[in-house]
């Protein structure tokens, strides 16, 4: 797995990477956060790196207990996919 990094002030978890930025954007609101964009470079996109970012949310999300709003599709889609992060939904 690559590195994922948290930048707190512009809202994202984050792998960096030669072709750009994999990239999770997130609100927060009051005890929740707002998953609300997810971002791949064309050419590194179908190799899971997006559903690498959303876990480390879902991870910093329960680390911190806050609750989390999936507005971004793929996000809605990957919690489909995983059933113990509907407990962290609002």
């Amino acid at each position: 797995m690559s590195k994922i990094k948290h930048n707190k002030t512009n809202h994202e978890f984050y792998i960096e990477t030669p072709e750009g930025k994999i990239l999770l954007h997130y609100e927060r609101e009051n005890h929740a956060l707002n998953f609300s964009h997810t971002f791949v470079p064309p050419e590194l996109r179908g190799k899971g790196m997006a559903e690498q970012v959303i876990v480390e949310g879902f991870k910093y999300a329960e680390d911190n207990n806050l609750k989390v709003i999936p507005s971004c599709s793929y996000v809605k889609r990957l919690v489909i996919k995983n059933p113990d992060w509907k407990k962290l939904i609002v």
